[in-house]
């Protein structure tokens, strides 16, 4: 499962890459997003390359988005910002698709009862999910840091980049809360509460509840153009979204429930 949260959140790397107005934002915060996502989609293809198993299109889906990354590298360093922004979110898109395909291989198909072509969809959802909301935390932190020395940026595309991890978490808890809830009442996974109730609980209030309140602090404060303490207020919520996101990523595998 390392390979699969380690593309997972370079693909959401690439996705804050791609949401970013890249006329607002400098082409140094632009190439950290590139070379992020490069070192830890070089790192998930050494884990899959490893383990023992995996699939050969496993391995060309990956070398895509490897692809893909060194293409919004380049771009970037001849200052094609809308071109890069398309790669990062093609990127995005194929880092999400290949990262579900190793999750659908080591999901546990007898502890989900729900069906198979729901369950394929359920886990391309739920690997978005994980990939918006750790990828844009972690580049949302750090553009927060690029105002230390970027004077000349604007506060908008920081207020941006936390709206969309603030919609991103939105989303995410419905899936988390709601969806799953009633999956489970229509089709109960066995002794749900009995085994999980604890990964359940760490899930929403560590990985939901606190860091949704830490984010609209953190809004607050990039409005009143505080954007120091917006960054240390991101640094533990992007903790927090971590574990809740790693937490969600092992029910999913184990449940099939879009946690």
């Amino acid at each position: 499962m390392a390979e699969a949260f380690l593309l997972l959140l370079a693909g959401g790397v690439l996705l804050a890459a791609a949401v970013a107005d890249p006329r607002q934002v400098t082409l140094q915060w632009l190439r950290l997003a590139g070379i992020i996502a490069l070192a830890l989609s070089g790192l998930a293809m050494y884990f899959l390359l490893t383990r023992t198993g995996h699939g050969h299109n496993d391995a060309a889906f990956f070398s895509v988005v490897i692809a893909l990354i060194l293409g919004q590298l380049a771009f970037v360093q001849v200052a094609w910002r809308t071109t890069q922004r398309w790669l990062a979110a093609f990127g995005f898109i194929m880092s999400v698709i290949a990262a579900s395909m190793v999750i659908g291989e080591i999901t546990s198909t007898e502890a989900s009862p729900v069906p198979a072509a729901l369950r394929m969809g359920l886990e391309l959802a739920a690997c978005a999910g994980v990939a918006a909301m750790t990828g844009l935390a972690l580049m949302d932190m750090l553009l927060g840091h690029a105002y230390l020395t970027a004077s000349k940026m604007t506060i908008s595309p920081f207020l941006r980049l936390n709206r969309w991890l603030a919609g991103s978490m939105a989303v995410r808890a419905l899936c988390a809360i709601v969806i799953a809830m009633a999956l489970q009442a229509w089709r109960p996974v066995s002794m749900l509460v009995g085994i999980y109730g604890l990964y359940i609980a760490t899930r929403w209030f560590v990985g939901l509840l606190v860091p949704a309140i830490f984010i609209y602090m953190a809004h607050d404060c990039i409005k009143r153009r505080s954007t120091q303490s917006a960054t240390g207020i991101l640094y533990v919520a992007g903790v927090l979204i971590f574990i809740g996101e790693l937490v969600g990523l092992y029910l999913l595998k184990e449940t099939g429930l879009p946690f």
